[in-house]
């Protein structure tokens, strides 16, 4: 599956209206704070490894709540710089930043992954997550990634596979239906977590370490749960499934939730290289 689906708003936010930029920043940083995003987050810090006085970059950074949580391990000789193709994303990550601790190291600029504006090897490492399936050409936003890598930097690549989610419900054949149509029609190229390795490889890096990480719902707090309400309302817009399909698929899970038997899980690859 290589296909952007059309209805991905976030392939190019440079091109929304200036009230679905509030309504999409507002969505990114509620969605930062979910805990399994948390959880994704802090893996891909993790997984960086950010070390003082490193120069990093982020693309794709949107409003900068990933460019934040790597500033502190930079300290005061290192920098993040966070690239978007928004400059309307990047003036709310700005206003955020300035409020953060250890905002005089984070940077933000306009800009492309398959074109990132900066020289071959001026920086110690780079990372991209939930960026590749957006982009009509990932393996040239890979490929400029390591490109603006130093030899020897290193380069961390995150991305959920929607077809890995799973739901404890008791209609599979229409949860199924919910969940295929979700994967396939809908928000980009949702099998690009289990695309990674190959586009990292592809783009020369070495030593290439893949890190999956289960994220889990038993709640409504976690984005996975948010994720499944939109996919009903998706797959019915699609009309994959009718609109008393839907009420009944959501209802049952959240009567499940109520009683404290719900259960959904999705798989996020990390893939870690160097150059």
């Amino acid at each position: 599956m290589s296909r952007m689906s059309q209805a991905d708003a976030w392939s190019d936010p440079s091109q929304a209206s200036p009230d679905d930029i509030v309504r999409m920043a507002e969505h990114l940083e509620e969605r930062a704070q979910r805990p399994d995003m948390l959880q994704v987050n802090q893996a891909v810090c993790a997984a960086l490894h950010p070390q003082p006085g490193e120069h990093l970059l982020e693309v794709g950074c949107g409003t900068g709540s990933v460019c934040r949580l790597v500033a502190p391990y930079v300290s005061e000789g290192g920098t993040v710089t966070g690239l978007d193709i928004s400059p309307q994303f990047l003036a709310i990550a700005r206003q955020i930043s300035y409020a953060a601790a250890h905002q005089d190291r984070i940077h933000f600029e306009t800009g492309m992954g398959a074109a990132i504006p900066h020289a071959d090897g001026c920086f110690d490492g780079a990372w991209a997550v939930r960026l590749l399936l957006h982009v009509a050409d990932p393996d040239s936003a890979v490929g400029e990634l390591t490109r603006v890598v130093r030899p020897g930097g290193k380069i961390v690549l995150g991305d959920w596979d929607f077809e890995t989610t799973t739901v404890d419900h008791p209609d599979r054949e229409l949860t199924r239906r919910i969940l295929h149509w979700r994967n396939d029609h809908h928000g980009g190229n949702n099998w690009s977590g289990r695309q990674l390795l190959r586009r990292a490889r592809e783009a020369g890096m070495k030593d290439i370490c893949v890190h999956p990480l289960v994220v889990t719902a038993i709640d409504e707090r976690p984005a996975l749960t948010q994720s499944l309400w939109r996919a009903a309302e998706v797959a019915r817009n699609g009309g994959a499934i009718t609109p008393a399909e839907q009420d009944a698929w959501v209802s049952s899970l959240k009567e499940r939730i109520a009683s404290g038997r719900f259960f959904a899980s999705m798989v996020y690859f990390i893939v870690k290289g160097w150059k």
